[in-house]
């Protein structure tokens, strides 16, 4: 009979491998059954584990904090309830199996997985590797003849440039020590370098526009929280730690700017300015048509799932693209009313407060933790100003992502005996 203690190490580490190459094969669109297999053993283990916590027989798992369990709880429940009023309750149906379900038990399976900092560095080790391939491989197949076609290899354009806003805060585990970071020297530093001039070739190889403004808010948004966090650290440093910060704000103002004024003169008539090209963009009338359906339904919403009047949509702009809402916010007040509204807010609220906890503490391990958090959220947010990519594989990195942020640092929180925010207390 095998000994418990070798069968928790061997369930762990099953565990992380499969949640690893879970990561890897997330962005792609091209290896279906081995995601779909890789996911399935990892949720597998991580439902063990945490059964196993339960009964005593595998070390105890914290709880990430009331707050955010609760504000998730009641957001994702309005969104199950809303099947009773869906006007597509077969559509509805299906999504909450795809988002809530597979989101739930997405989040729950890396929060599992990252037990402790070693595992978060393959997890993220993992992660920025894949990246790497994937970004090279986009560039190789951007200089062929058939050029990239995104739709195949990546779910599309948009979703593409979305998942490299959610890898651009874990470039930074390259410039930071360990153990929550890879920093050893000029390699890391070089391999920062080199990933970051990858992510900035294929973002622009998108021709999208928000990818740079979320680009933006997430590298501000960690370096200003950092200059805060460390900043009796930067006093003798100042200039060196805020000039690589506005040469890279300015590289990404150039380059929104660049892929502005392509776009003006691919879609637009000759000789439109970018300016015009903003304001005139068709996601401003869809707005006004998505806010007119919201007033015949404020308070519940038509019922879970961002298609959810896609054809009505489509009737009234006349345009194939504009299907849903184009806005995480007035989506979810499309799909769930005002209470869901303010049900999803809630839980970006739990979490961010459970990262500025992590910010605060005295463990710097940890407040680096929060900083990638706070960076995660701001670049998604901004990013879905004018989209929805709460959806498919998306949404599941942002869930798995989430789930090792706080899985290290609650556990983390724990291990050094700082207190981190409200809810800390384990279960």
């Amino acid at each position: 009979m095998i000994p418990l203690p070798t069968l928790t190490r061997v369930m762990n580490r099953t565990l992380l491998i499969s949640a690893a190459a879970y990561l890897a094969l997330l962005p792609s669109n091209a290896w279906t059954f081995a995601r779909s297999l890789t996911f399935t053993i990892a949720a597998s283990f991580a439902f063990a584990a945490l059964v196993g916590s339960w009964i005593g027989k595998n070390e105890e798992t914290p709880s990430p904090g009331d707050p955010i369990l609760i504000a998730f709880g009641l957001w994702a429940s309005w969104a199950i309830a809303s099947l009773a009023w869906s006007i597509h309750p077969l559509y509805t149906a299906g999504e909450l199996r795809r988002e809530i379900a597979w989101g739930t038990l997405t989040a729950l399976t890396f929060y599992m997985a990252a037990r402790n900092e070693q595992a978060w560095r393959v997890l993220v080790g993992t992660s920025l590797l894949a990246f790497g391939v994937y970004a090279a491989s986009v560039l190789v197949m951007a200089a062929m003849p058939g050029g990239w076609n995104a739709d195949r290899w990546h779910s599309g354009i948009g979703p593409y440039a979305t998942h490299l806003v959610l890898i651009a805060p874990l470039l930074l585990t390259l410039l930071s020590p360990a153990p929550t970071g890879f920093r050893g020297g000029w390699r890391s530093v070089a391999c920062a370098f080199l990933l970051l001039a990858l992510l900035l070739a294929t973002a622009r190889l998108t021709e999208n526009r928000t990818v740079w403004l979320a680009l933006a808010a997430s590298f501000a948004a960690s370096s200003m929280l950092a200059a805060l966090r460390w900043r009796h650290s930067l006093r003798a440093g100042y200039l060196r730690w805020m000039a690589p910060l506005l040469a890279l704000m300015l590289v990404l103002g150039l380059l929104f700017i660049d892929a502005a004024r392509e776009r003006a003169q691919a879609d637009f008539p000759p000789r439109t300015s970018v300016a015009q090209t903003l304001s005139d963009d068709p996601r401003f009338s869809l707005w006004d048509h998505t806010v007119q359906h919201i007033r015949e339904r404020p308070v519940a919403g038509y019922g879970f799932g961002r298609a959810i009047l896609a054809d009505e949509l489509r009737q009234e702009m006349g345009n194939p693209l504009l299907w849903h809402a184009h806005n995480i916010f007035v989506s979810q007040f499309l799909q769930l009313g005002a209470i869901g509204f303010c049900l999803f807010v809630s839980l970006i609220i739990a979490l961010l407060a459970r990262f500025g906890g992590f910010l605060r503490s005295g463990d710097d391990s940890l407040a680096f933790i929060g900083v990638l958090g706070i960076a995660l959220i701001a670049g998604f947010v901004v990013k879905d100003l004018t989209d929805d990519f709460l959806f498919r594989s998306n949404a599941r990195e942002l869930w798995a992502t989430l789930g090792m942020l706080l899985g290290v640092g609650v556990r983390r929180s724990r291990t050094s005996g700082v207190v981190s925010g409200a809810g800390a207390r384990a279960r």
